[in-house]
């Protein structure tokens, strides 16, 4: 499995790659901090090249939401796998992480 890779396309987007797991929790909310204090009323994370999805992927990514929603912003995830959609559905998160 690769490592995680977080990084800033851009003001308003970023793209999420490799595995973000239980054990790459700590590292990818401290990763998340930097690049989402920018300002920016949404950001966009790509998440199509995550290698797997699990309760703990599930968790970082509703924490990076809450976050930003706490600060009156928004994380909209694009390209999620769709096991990670079929995890979001199934704990009713969808509009949490702004899948459709």
């Amino acid at each position: 499995m690769g490592a995680l890779r977080i990084e800033r396309i851009d003001a308003t987007r970023a793209r999420v790659s490799g595995c973000l797991g239980f054990h790459e929790a700590a590292a990818a909310a401290d990763r998340w901090r930097e690049l989402a204090t920018d300002g920016s009323a949404e950001i966009v994370a790509d998440v199509g090249a995550l290698e797997s999805v699990d309760s703990a992927t599930l968790a970082v990514l509703l924490e990076w939401a809450a976050r930003m929603q706490a600060s009156g912003r928004r994380l909209r995830l694009v390209a999620a796998p769709a096991e990670l959609s079929a995890l979001a559905r199934l704990c009713a998160a969808e509009g949490l992480l702004g899948l459709s």
